[in-house]
């Protein structure tokens, strides 16, 4: 249903009315300050002809049958209702009848008419009262311009400023107090100014611009409305207003537990936090102590624990100055170590055994003490109890403990716990012994020493004499040890009995120049007087080599009056520079510790010995070679034979083709490439018997061209810019041998047998020219290579010994020793007087070097 308000000023009101929405009829209002209401089922309605108020016909459901409501427009809110008379039982049946199906506003505002149906059949008339409050004026404008301000209170009909309030006074409902000043004040007074909303009159509010406080009753600044936000269940944050209206020294309770923040004892300031609530207030009441305790707030004794027995940190002591905090608060501590001093009702230990109050109240480093023995269970602290569950009075070793004999040392540490003149056994040897305190009962006098303890004699060695310092003569203070133990005291002192002249050997003596001195050798001379006491041939040494003067029996010394160390060659005793055991005499080499012998005479001893030296391989880089560093003589039954430098067992000298190839050794044709062909040796010649320089495809084989592939290979065999390639698939630019000249060839008769005999020997001699010219060269490269070799192999291996050498040679030349420095190598005035092995060296070498032919070179005639 759409209902369309009059029109009023500018204003027009739009009402819709929906029928059986299961929630009523639904009123939906449209237009400025309009609500929407919900309100039971209605059939009919229509608008006052002002429009300020509508009328609705209610439905017969929900006991609203026969009725009619009428709402204000602009607030939604019942003004009034009223109902048919619902005659023949209606009303019996829980309401579930009547029903206005129309409903229609008078245009004087003062009359309705409904139509009702559903067993209440009929068309009402309903007339306005005017005067409804029967004060005598009427509700709405009777013609006479007079309309009751408020209809309903017949105390009240006038309101001059327009507030609500009726112009009327007490006792008049409402009695506006400022009938000419629109107000909405209600608390103090009616109808005055209230600019902050909060029902007291600007006049009558202390705090007319604070909506939440109007009065402050003690005077101290704040209201007495009391507002807050709890936090923590108890706490009280944002506080606003008075939480004791009428305590001028209090206004805020932050802890909520009835006390004020505000405190009135300026010392308090040393103990307070500085965030804690509250100010110093001179007078203050209803003091708070602990202003964010809601358990506490008094303090009797000052000590700033609270009374309340059963709130939080609660004072223990209530009544007495205490400052303990440990095992309870507020009580005494007199050594201030936070535990309580002990009371008649807080013991130190709890009857099931537990530290409470202080067990040593005057030690700020101990407290609990389970056991009572007066030492603390702090380990860290004065004294600590070791045996803490145990009591006990040691005070020694350990602290606390059971100490039966009251030494202060504890049982478990005391050998002698029922002696209190000994306490310590530090060697631990037999109790019997003794205790270490030599004033004690029964000390043992060596108390560092698990082996002695007692000392019949006194001379400070102990009784046993197979322990440490053991007196070997218990009852004699002059002797105490037998070395070798034949009965006679090492002892030869002043004042000594029976010392024993020869302490280190056991002996039978009895003459106290000799006593207890040994023959071992029996041959008739003490062995203090023998110089070879286990050798009864020998007794003398008179130039002190260890060899016996007895010249002509075993072990005799053969230079009695020179000392010396030689011991081969059957000849002991004589001088032996070199230290190798042969004498000079005999030693060929007497000044080389490491040869004194020469059986072929080539100059090197027959001792041979070598290190290894690696140099590099003069015709292969990337080649390492493995070279003895030589001493001696490699072949000591061959005089023509000394060196072996690559180890082969084949001579360097004259039969080693190869001495610097430990796998080659013979080159039968003389090319450079050896005859072993076995696996693994460098280089093997393939063409053993046939001169050859190939070395691409095959070593020492036929190289015409000398380009290092060998003819049977080479695709242009006389062409040395071609050695690759199938054969008879290159071009060759060369294709015969090469000769210097061509003989020219007569072609007569008479002329041409002769040309061919001198042609046939120009071969001959070419072919010998070349051959021993290639021999030549072949052996010129050996050489080459050879001194090279040698050069790298004196320059790594030979150095140290040459700086020695030196050194020697310089030495004996600057003392005049020139035989010396000449058998060292040194070449004086005379090369003749050069020591025979290095004659000979220098004569091999030249005859090594006469032997290599020397040719015109090879390239020169090619």
């Amino acid at each position: 249903m759409l209902l369309l308000g009059p029109q009023m000023g500018i204003h027009r009101y739009v009402r819709s009315m929906s029928q059986w929405a299961r929630v009523g009829a639904r009123i939906d209002n449209s237009g400025p300050n309009i609500g929407n209401a919900n309100k039971n089922l209605g059939s009919s309605a229509d608008f006052s002809p002002d429009g300020s108020k509508f009328v609705i016909g209610m439905y017969w459901y929900l006991g609203d049958g026969a009725t009619a409501k009428i709402y204000e427009t602009d607030t939604g809110l019942l003004v009034d209702t009223f109902s048919g008379p619902r005659p023949n039982n209606c009303g019996q049946n829980n309401n579930q009848c009547g029903q206005i199906d129309g409903v229609s506003w008078h245009p004087d505002g003062s009359k309705i008419v409904t139509s009702h149906t559903r067993n209440d059949e009929g068309v009402y008339f309903w007339v306005a009262d005017v005067d409804e409050d029967n004060d005598g004026y009427n509700t709405t404008d009777q013609g006479d311009g007079v309309v009751d301000a408020f209809p309903t209170d017949g105390s009240q009909w006038d309101d001059t400023d327009g507030d609500g309030f009726g112009d009327n006074p007490d006792p008049a409902t409402t009695p506006d107090a400022c009938i000419n000043q629109f107000g909405t004040s209600t608390a103090d007074r009616y109808g005055c100014p209230d600019r902050d909303g909060d029902g007291w009159s600007d006049d009558g509010d202390w705090a007319p611009d604070d909506p939440e406080q109007w009065a402050d009753s003690d005077g101290d600044g704040y209201g007495d409305q009391y507002y807050y936000e709890v936090v923590n269940t108890f706490y009280h944050v944002n506080q606003r207003g008075d939480a004791f209206p009428n305590n001028p020294t209090q206004w805020n309770d932050s802890d909520s537990d009835g006390w004020g923040d505000n405190y009135a004892n300026e010392s308090w300031d040393e103990f307070r936090e500085s965030t804690w609530p509250g100010i110093l207030v001179s007078g203050a009441t209803e003091i708070d102590q602990f202003p964010i305790n809601h358990y506490q707030w008094l303090d009797s004794d000052g000590d700033w624990w609270g009374d309340n027995q059963v709130g939080d940190d609660a004072d223990a002591c209530p009544y007495v100055y205490g400052n303990s905090t440990a095992d309870r608060y507020g009580c005494p501590d007199t050594d201030g170590d936070t535990y309580s001093d002990p009371t008649a009702n807080w013991g130190a230990v709890s009857s099931t055994g537990y530290c409470q109050a202080d067990g040593l109240p005057l030690d700020p480093t101990q407290w609990c003490d389970r056991d009572g023995d007066g030492f603390g269970d702090n380990q860290d602290g004065n004294m600590p109890d070791e045996c803490p569950d145990e009591a006990g009075s040691s005070t020694i070793d350990r602290i606390g403990c059971l100490d039966s004999d009251g030494d202060g040392y504890s049982d478990q540490g005391d050998p002698f716990p029922t002696d209190d003149t000994q306490w310590e056994n530090r060697d631990g040897d037999s109790l019997d012994c003794g205790g270490d305190n030599q004033s004690g009962n029964n000390p043992d006098v060596f108390p560092d020493d698990p082996t002695q303890c007692k000392d019949t004699d006194g001379d400070g060695y102990g009784d046993n004499a197979a322990g440490n310092n053991g007196d070997a003569f218990k009852f004699d203070p002059t002797q105490w040890s037998d070395f070798d133990g034949d009965g006679y005291g090492d002892n030869n002192g002043t004042g000594a009995v029976n010392g024993d002249i020869c302490p280190t050997q056991a002996g039978n003596s009895a003459n106290p120049i000799s006593r207890g001195c040994p023959d071992t050798d029996g041959d008739g001379f003490v062995d203090p007087e023998d110089a070879f006491p286990q050798n009864p041939l020998q007794w003398s040494d008179s130039d002190g080599d260890g060899y016996g003067d007895e010249v002509n029996k075993p072990g005799g010394d053969d230079c009695p009056a020179t000392y010396g160390t030689s011991n081969e060659n059957n000849r002991y005793g004589c001088e032996d520079s070199d230290n190798d055991g042969w004498a000079d005499v005999d030693d060929e080499f007497p000044q080389d510790g490491e040869q004194w012998k020469d059986t072929d005479g080539d100059g090197y001893g027959d001792n041979y010995l070598w290190s290894i030296s690696y140099v590099e391989d003069i015709d292969n880089p990337e080649r390492i070679l493995e070279i003895r560093i030589q001493r001696g003589d490699a072949f000591p039954m061959s005089p023509d034979e000394w060196s072996d430098q690559d180890g082969d067992g084949k001579g360097d000298n004259l039969s080693d083709d190869f001495p610097f190839e430990v796998t080659q050794w013979n080159d039968l044709d003389g090319d450079g490439y050896g005859d072993n062909f076995t696996s693994g040796a460098y280089q093997p010649d393939d063409c053993q018997k046939i001169f050859g320089t190939s070395y691409r495809d095959v070593f020492g084989c036929l190289d015409s061209d000398n380009d290092g592939t060998s003819d049977t290979s080479d695709p242009c065999p006389y062409d040395p810019e071609v050695f690759e390639g199938r054969i008879g698939s290159v071009v060759c630019q060369i294709t015969e041998p090469q000769q210097d000249d061509d003989a020219a060839i007569d072609s007569s008769a008479e002329s041409s047998q002769p040309t061919l005999i001198y042609l046939g020997i120009a071969i001959v001699v070419l072919l010998s020219v070349i051959i021993v010219a290639q021999f030549s060269k072949t052996m010129a490269k050996k050489k080459a290579r050879q001194e090279k070799l040698d050069e790298a192999m004196v320059n790594s291996a030979f150095s140290e010994e040459d700086e020695r050498r030196t050194a020697w040679i310089d030495y004996y030349v600057t003392n005049g020793q020139l035989d010396e420095a000449r058998a060292l190598g040194w070449v004086g005035d005379d090369p003749a007087e050069l020591p025979q092995w290095k004659q000979y060296e220098i004569q091999q070498q030249q005859e090594k070097d006469a032997a290599i032919p020397t040719m015109f070179d090879l390239d020169d005639i090619l």
